[in-house]
């Protein structure tokens, strides 16, 4: 075996003992009077994960705050121990932490947790999202009278849309003022989310009413501003639904959703 070689395998090895997997790693290592030389490798084990829950507790701050500490450190072993990192950027390794709180018992058996956690994911994501430009009000006042039928809307990536089955975003808002968070309680039916990030670098919130959810589904579907409005016919009459319409998209504009007209 080349040098090169033994030295990919002692690495391989390595990471396998910090990352708990099979491992005789300790074999290779010299005790010293102070230190055996298990303890010596524990030392690397330990600031591995203690990096990774400094990283997990970051992204899922408030999250945390409405566990505690203890809850929530059994939460973050269970993910390290199910989600080993095989990124190098740190920012990405705790996505899968709602899918967890959604499957796993007993996490699972309090659903505004996995809630929690997607909102939380939602923010970061909405604040990474990337730059476009915002479309204005005088872009949509330049629209030829003929290009409404076939207008498209794009939106900036920051768009979210988040269903949730509980009062999840009053719990997160009671724990972002520092306040205590209500009881979770569950809705009739699951209420629509939209989050984006606005031009300050500030992420807003808000819930939509039915027909607005539907116009925005369709319009991130791709679907042109006709079939919004037939869409629309659903919940008001042929007189209302043009203006609907048209309020819809100058809110969307307004607030700074969209990035593009396309005709």
């Amino acid at each position: 075996m080349s040098e090169s070689e033994q030295l990919h395998d002692l690495q391989q090895n390595f990471m396998n003992y910090v990352l708990g997997e099979d491992s005789d790693m300790v074999d290779k290592i010299e005790s010293t009077p102070a230190l055996s030389a298990k303890g010596r490798l524990d030392i690397y084990a330990y600031a591995y994960k203690s990096r990774l829950k400094e990283a997990i507790t970051t992204d899922y701050d408030k999250l945390h705050g409405y566990l505690g500490d203890e809850q929530f450190d059994t939460v973050m072993e269970r993910y390290i121990e199910k989600y080993p990192s095989h990124i190098t950027n740190l920012r990405y390794y705790s996505i899968s932490m709602s899918k967890l709180l959604s499957e796993e018992a007993p996490f699972n058996q309090i659903p505004v947790l996995a809630e929690l956690a997607t909102i939380e994911a939602s923010f970061a994501d909405s604040f990474d999202a990337a730059d476009h430009r915002f479309v204005t009000v005088n872009d949509l006042a330049e629209l030829a009278p003929e290009a409404w039928a076939t207008l498209q809307l794009d939106f900036q990536k920051s768009v979210q849309i988040l269903a949730m089955e509980h009062n999840s975003f009053e719990i997160w808002k009671a724990l972002s003022d520092e306040e205590t968070p209500p009881e979770a309680t569950k809705s009739e039916q699951a209420v629509m989310w939209i989050m984006w990030r606005r031009s300050d670098l500030v992420s807003r919130y808000r819930a939509l009413a039915e027909p607005e959810y539907e116009a925005l589904k369709l319009a991130k579907e791709g679907e042109n501003f006709s079939a919004i409005c037939e869409k629309l016919l659903d919940f008001f009459s042929e007189e209302e639904t043009p203006m609907k319409a048209v309020g819809f998209l100058q809110s969307w504009i307004e607030e700074e959703m969209l990035s593009e007209l396309r005709a």
